[in-house]
């Protein structure tokens, strides 16, 4: 009777680690990914709109939130996607700072690609499964 007890209490211990796993680092990745989207769709519509120094705050928020996030994002996802969209966001800030407006832009839709690529990744869908 003692080892059915056990028994039962591991497995739903294991259960709830394994939900665990998949919920939470599911729902830190499209909180980020929303604070990040809104901050590069500012930035992008600033941009287009030709006033580069409106989009310099927002551009200089993606930065810090990359910085911010940096740790909790690789414990979890892929080094490389995460460098390379701090990179994006560096690179679209400086782009800003100097005036280069197309070099942002460019930046900026680089790191939205990699954003909505490492968004699918933790989001189940059937796409995900092929």
């Amino acid at each position: 009777m003692g080892f059915t007890v056990f028994r039962t209490c591991a497995t739903v211990a294991v259960c709830l680690l394994l939900a665990a796993l998949f919920i939470f680092p599911s729902q830190t990745l499209c909180r980020f990914a929303d604070e990040a989207e809104a901050h590069l769709k500012r930035a992008q519509e600033a941009l287009l709109e030709g006033d580069a120094a409106a989009a310099e705050p927002s551009c200089r928020a993606l930065t810090e939130l990359i910085d911010d996030r940096m740790l909790a994002l690789e414990r979890f996802l892929n080094h490389a996607s995460v460098d390379a969209l701090g990179a994006s966001f560096a690179i679209a800030y400086a782009a800003v700072r100097i005036g280069d407006a197309g070099a942002a832009i460019e930046a900026l839709a680089e790191a939205e690609t990699i954003l909505e690529r490492l968004r699918g990744i933790e989001l189940f869908s059937p796409n995900s499964l092929l």
